[in-house]
């Protein structure tokens, strides 16, 4: 006998945030925070985050990494997001945010893109991301951080890794819109 041992349900928690209101406010759950090493990754049969690999000493998570719920990239995971907020916050921590852009690259010949997101703002709470609309307010000195991290962790991996260039967030939005959809698709499958 097969037992459903999934006890987070994340494949209900919507992608999208605020109801709908605003098309950029978005769900992130994050699997690994910023400054460490080790790389969290959630199983889904059991419903639980599991160490999937420990990144190169040296190296360390310049932002908390994780996945957008009720998307799916054409690698078969959910689409991945680099959650750009000041402080780390935790293994599983749900958080509304806001899309700002998309890191375009190749993983051993497949699209595996990076979505980047930055938290709400907050009344009273000044945050270095607060300035972010789009992918092109980012400093050049910081994109250049995180897509050089972005490579050299993934070839750490033993992966070919291949930067394309960042795109607006009106292409991350599109590219969400697609990965709820192919989500979407393969639910009804089951």
């Amino acid at each position: 006998m097969k037992a459903n041992i999934n006890a987070t349900h994340f494949e209900n928690i919507p992608a999208f945030a605020d109801g709908g209101k605003d098309k950029y406010a978005i769900h992130v759950i994050i699997e690994t925070p910023r400054n460490i090493r080790n790389k969290y990754r959630f199983d889904e049969k059991y419903g639980i985050f599991k160490l999937g690999s420990v990144i190169a000493e040296g190296l360390t998570w310049p932002y908390d990494y994780g996945f957008i719920p009720q998307t799916l990239g054409d690698d078969g995971d959910p689409l991945d997001v680099l959650f750009l907020a000041d402080e780390p916050t935790f293994t599983g921590c749900l958080s509304d945010a806001r899309l700002i852009g998309i890191i375009r690259l190749l993983k051993n010949g497949e699209e595996n893109d990076r979505l980047l997101a930055c938290p709400p703002r907050m009344k009273g709470v000044a945050q270095k991301t607060d300035d972010f609309d789009d992918i092109d307010d980012i400093p050049k000195d910081m994109m250049r951080s995180i897509t050089t991290f972005l490579v050299e962790y993934s070839e750490e991996e033993s992966n070919t890794i291949e930067f394309k260039g960042i795109a607006s967030k009106n292409k991350a939005l599109k590219a969400l819109e697609s990965g709820h959809k192919l989500w979407k698709k393969k639910r009804k499958k089951r």
